[in-house]
């Protein structure tokens, strides 16, 4: 009988406690949190890039069509040979002002990003033919590129 109660006693100061139990599962539930939203975070700022580099791609097209001279009236998408939309964009282009700035020369308005709603992201171009970025004000600068801050 002194064996059993031996053996017994043993056995129940092995294995882990159910408070030492609910602390591990604490821990893992707060690094689980913070990994999906750093997660989360990285997805944003992927998508918001890829819509950056979307619009980018319509500037030489339109700087070509802008150097084929002054007859050139047929500042679109399809002007461009550019799609009117992709995954996240519905693109829309506005014709050169001779006399300084062309604001929204293109513009993405952003579809499909439920946390973007009615936003959009523009490409003003200068005079002297540089190109800036020009984001909606609700889009969070966390997810833009550095070239949209």
């Amino acid at each position: 009988m002194a064996m059993f109660s031996t053996n017994f006693r043993n056995y129940i100061q092995s294995g882990f406690t159910l408070i030492e139990i609910m602390i591990v599962i604490a821990i893992m539930g707060v690094l689980i949190a913070i990994a999906s939203m750093s997660y989360q975070l990285h997805l944003r700022k992927t998508q918001v890039m890829i819509i950056y580099q979307e619009i980018n791609l319509f500037r030489l097209p339109y700087q070509t069509l802008l150097n084929e001279g002054a007859g050139v009236t047929n500042f679109s998408p399809d002007g461009l040979d550019m799609p009117v939309t992709s995954e996240y964009c519905e693109f829309n282009i506005t014709a050169p002002n001779t006399n300084g700035t062309t604001l929204n020369a293109a513009t993405c308005k952003i579809q499909g990003l439920s946390y973007l709603q009615d936003q959009s992201i523009s490409l003003d171009r200068a005079a002297d033919g540089s190109w800036q970025c020009r984001p909606s004000a609700g889009i969070p600068k966390a997810y833009l590129p550095k070239a949209c801050q």
